[in-house]
């Protein structure tokens, strides 16, 4: 559970390599003690990221293909392996004091709390299994969660598909996984769910 204090921030549409700026600044503002942490909300431009454990085989189309598509490609610092964002994904970036060295509980402790307001708020039954890390419902994965928690202080978090198209999955093997497993909390909710809804819904757990 975050502490009450924790700052909230949100950024809007913005490029991946600007967030991630954003984030450095604020985990050193983190390590110097000058802010307790901050929860950033965003979307980002086309984007597909490699995180720490991708393998070569993950990516399925070379970059000029994807730069024709609109799908820029960066390297990340987070665990996992490949992911996608795009607009109509709401992106949340926890970058917050990390006490305790059991990475699985800082982790879990993060999506519990997500789940919960989702499955109350949309009538949705998602949970985080410890199988396939990531917020699924009935073998069909709606959000992404890859962490940075090197130097006790966390960077990135999660990525919740919510009305985006997911054209960019199947460009990708995500985190592993066919690009079928994805869908939306649009799809799930049986209604068109907006990011400000979704976003709201969330920063409202830190407030």
């Amino acid at each position: 559970m975050l502490r009450p204090c924790v700052n909230i921030r949100m950024l809007g549409l913005i490029d991946y390599s600007s967030a991630c700026e954003i984030q450095q600044r604020e985990k050193l503002r983190v390590l110097e003690k000058e802010s307790p942490g901050c929860v950033f909300f965003l979307e980002h431009h086309p984007v597909i990221t490699l995180g720490r454990h991708c393998g070569a085989g993950d990516i399925l189309y070379p970059e000029t293909f994807l730069d024709k598509q609109g799908y820029s490609v960066a390297r990340s610092s987070r665990g996992g392996n490949v992911t996608v964002h795009e607009p109509g994904q709401l992106v949340v970036y926890y970058v917050l004091p990390v006490k305790s060295k059991d990475s699985a509980a800082f982790v879990s402790g993060i999506a519990g709390p997500v789940i919960s307001a989702l499955n109350s708020h949309f009538g949705t039954n998602l949970s985080f299994p410890a199988e396939n890390p990531g917020i699924w419902q009935d073998g069909k994965k709606c959000a992404s969660i890859g962490f940075d928690l090197r130097q006790g202080v966390s960077m990135h978090g999660m990525a919740v598909n919510v009305c985006n198209s997911l054209l960019g999955f199947s460009f990708v093997n995500p985190c592993g996984m066919s690009s079928s497993v994805m869908t939306t909390l649009s799809a799930l909710a049986e209604r068109n769910v907006t990011v400000e809804e979704t976003a709201s819904l969330l920063a409202s757990i830190y407030v």
